[in-house]
């Protein structure tokens, strides 16, 4: 098991190492932007309706997974 799961990551690392550099760059400021723009969805809320929560979780979680993902490549990469 533990062998297969080895195997899985070196062969992920393999394949994000064979990226050149400019599309790991792309790849990496696409996900902070998306990112980032979450962020800031999540934070400034609803102004417009006051009734409603101003919380938007799934921008939140959006925003985790994509600097987990951001995480993962640069971690598959050096």
């Amino acid at each position: 098991m533990m062998s297969t799961m080895c195997n899985l990551w070196d062969n992920f690392s393999l394949w994000v190492m064979s990226w050149s550099d400019v599309t790991y760059i792309l790849v990496l400021c696409a996900l902070g932007i998306v990112a980032l723009i979450n962020v800031v969805g999540f934070l400034k809320g609803n102004k417009f309706n006051k009734d409603k929560k101003p919380f938007k979780w799934i921008a939140l979680v959006l925003t985790l997974v994509m600097f987990g993902i951001m995480i993962v490549l640069f971690i598959a990469r050096s």
